[in-house]
């Protein structure tokens, strides 16, 4: 009986949720209305703009939802709530809106090593536009950083907001607290025998005090540039071999309130050799035949890695990249190649297999060039070292790019194989951006011969001499100078 009850409770439920819905649905927007909480930071005009819902559509909650979203994206508004009444098959809706605080004033204080107007430079938010806590935090981040490539590394800033709720206005002064500066007097590496310490030291962009430090800017900490070179460092002895070298701890030894020591305590781990290599998967060629991989324009590109050399990661990337080349230049472009290492700690070896998977064979059904809306195809056309019809040569598509690249006409060129409806044919897709190539210069000096002189030189790398008005796309060189002086 219970289990009856509860059946018949749930159904309700149920039809009462889809006739609310059916009676949603029905529902026909009579008014739109905007009301501002506080001051109105914003103008309606810009907030209807945002707003999708017109008076006399039907109702949706969706669109409603989508509107919020619209507002929100803006970055003008604190908060918005959307108020519903019914009347009728009739529903008027009202924004209530609260927008962000106007910032009327830039303030600092503390600040004796660098003046107001060179931290305004530094600082995105502006006086006249809304007031973001998260762009103040990003700012404050961003004077930090300034004093911290100058050497005051324990300088902090703080961003405090004032607001006024009434008049919708709000002022910020950074609250600066200025240390002194901080030189690096040294820079070791306990643990580091391998490498000579002026040699890791040398590595590192972050340097230790020297005689001409004051001239180059050097012997400060800057945390970002410390982090990177903490990544160099470890980059450095893996691609010497030392695939188990760790940074175990960075030390800061402040020796006065002004000279740092820094101190990197390293494992540098046992330095590995190729030791022995294996394939699988290569059912179409030898292994022989891929050791001694391809030439390319007169330059042979094989494997570098063999047995007894170093093992890097730089050179395991090198030579799958020399392996998928091989099955590249003869059409197999869909081969994968997959590496598995297996370290011996005992020999100091790092054992390779290279599993492969060989895909079939493609050739080139068409050449498709997109993106040159000023450059003629022909141009384009006679740098490629590809066909329609051969065989979808991998290598000579990379030195088709590079030769592209090389004219200096497009900011960037992508290439890619389409699909076509022949499974062993692909249409090879040259995308191109365009970039400015004129080039316009005017200048004026002193000369012991002409006395003063001036010139003016227009160039143009793609010149087109028969396509006015803007006289480019046919790939040929222009280039007109004047030059005159008191003296001629």
């Amino acid at each position: 009986m219970t289990k009856l009850l509860l059946r018949f409770a749930w159904l309700g439920c149920l039809l009462l949720s889809i006739s609310t819905l059916v009676a949603q649905t029905s529902l026909t927007v009579s008014k739109v209305e905007i009301v501002h909480k506080g001051p109105a930071s914003v103008s309606d005009e810009l907030i209807r703009a945002n707003i999708r819902v017109k008076a006399g559509d039907p109702f949706q909650r969706a669109s409603i939802d989508d509107d919020i979203r619209n507002l929100y994206a803006t970055k003008l508004f604190n908060n918005i709530q959307v108020a519903e009444e019914i009347t009728g098959d009739k529903i008027k809706l009202t924004y209530l809106v609260q927008g962000k605080l106007l910032l009327t004033e830039i303030k600092f204080s503390g600040n004796k090593k660098f003046n107001n107007r060179k931290l305004l430079k530094k600082i995105s938010s502006k006086v006249g536009q809304p007031m973001d806590e998260l762009k103040l935090f990003l700012d404050a981040q961003e004077i930090q950083k300034t004093y911290q490539k100058a050497g005051y590394q324990k300088t902090t800033v703080k961003p405090v907001p004032s607001s006024d709720e009434i008049t919708g206005r709000a002022t910020v002064t950074f609250e600066i607290t200025e240390t002194p500066k901080v030189t690096i007097q040294a820079i070791e590496f306990v643990g580091a025998k391998a490498f000579p310490q002026k040699k890791l030291r040398g590595i590192l962009k972050t340097k230790q005090k020297w005689m001409f430090s004051w001239l180059t800017g050097s012997a400060v900490l800057k945390d970002e540039q410390f982090q990177d070179d903490k990544t160099s460092l470890i980059e450095f002895y893996q691609n010497e071999g030392y695939i188990d070298f760790e940074i175990k701890e960075v030390q800061f030894d402040y020796v006065t309130p002004t000279k740092l020591k820094i101190r990197f305590i390293v494992f540098e781990g046992t330095r590995y050799k190729v030791g022995d290599i294996k394939f699988k998967g290569n059912e179409l060629f030898p292994t022989n035949d891929i050791y001694k991989g391809i030439v390319v324009e007169g330059r042979t590109r094989k494997m570098a890695m063999t047995v007894g050399k170093i093992f890097t990661p730089k050179g395991l990337k090198t030579d799958v990249e020399a392996i998928q080349d091989f099955y590249g230049s003869k059409g197999y472009i869909e081969t994968r190649v997959g590496s598995i290492k297996n370290a011996n700690t005992t020999t100091g070896t790092m054992d390779l297999v290279y599993d492969l998977i060989e895909g079939k064979k493609s050739f080139i059904e068409k050449i498709e060039i997109k993106g040159n809306d000023k450059t003629k195809d022909k141009v384009l056309r006679r740098e490629l070292a590809v066909y329609p019809g051969e065989v979808y040569d991998m290598v000579r598509v990379k030195l088709s790019r590079e030769r592209l690249e090389g004219l200096r006409y497009f900011e960037k060129v992508d290439t890619q194989a389409e699909e076509t409806d022949e499974p062993s044919r692909k249409n090879l897709v040259i995308g191109v951006e365009e970039k400015n190539t004129g080039n316009f210069t005017i200048g004026a000096g002193l000369s012991s011969v002409d006395s003063i002189v001036g010139f003016i030189e227009v160039s143009q790398e793609n010149f087109d001499l028969f396509k006015p008005p803007t006289f480019t796309g046919a790939g040929q060189k222009l280039r007109l100078k004047a030059a005159i002086g008191t003296q001629r």
